[in-house]
């Protein structure tokens, strides 16, 4: 009851505003998503001028030289990234590039459940303006994630009912039977 007060205060304020999600069986939930007021409180770093410069980039060099600089900017940080944890275990791995991520915008958590894969789940992405214009950032951003963890990655992007969310799904490497 304590949430949903708040979650009536701040959709009173205008930050969220409620949706009804049908299910096969009973009531329908009610799903809080956040209104474009509550952007002030998220970083976003697709401002009009990135945008503008990205299609510039791709009018002058073509969409390969767009895609270069993209590719670019993961590598360099997937790189420097897996450089700093490389000694540690995947679980830590996972937990200091939820944090990278989080200095830069991104809103997530690690979610661990025995005999199931980890799975970082990000709820904001301040660049889901510029994903669907280009969506090699999803490609690469994947890519990054395989670098740093060492793992192969699953990236599952769910838009539904007007919220964001993207799941990096994952797991330990199975050592070779003796």
């Amino acid at each position: 009851m304590g949430v949903k007060q708040h979650c009536a205060a701040l959709e009173k304020e205008g930050f969220l505003e409620t949706r009804k999600r049908q299910k096969s069986v009973g009531r329908p939930e009610i799903v809080y998503c956040l209104t474009e007021k509550a952007d002030i409180f998220f970083p976003k770093d697709c401002s009009s001028f990135t945008e503008q410069l990205l299609r510039a980039i791709e009018s002058i060099y073509g969409s390969l030289a767009v895609d270069r600089l993209i590719h670019w900017i993961y590598r360099t940080e997937g790189e420097h990234l897996s450089q700093a944890v490389s000694a540690l275990s995947l679980v830590d791995k996972a937990k200091e590039l939820l944090s990278f991520r989080e200095e830069r915008g991104y809103m997530g958590k690690l979610v661990i459940e025995e005999g199931e894969e980890l799975k970082i789940i990000e709820y904001h992405h301040p660049l889901v303006a510029l994903l669907d214009k280009y969506p090699v950032i999803k490609k690469f951003e994947r890519r990054m994630f395989e670098k740093v963890l060492g793992v192969p990655v699953r990236r599952i992007e769910d838009r539904s009912y007007g919220s964001y969310c993207c799941s990096f799904l994952f797991s330990e490497p199975s050592s070779p039977l003796e």
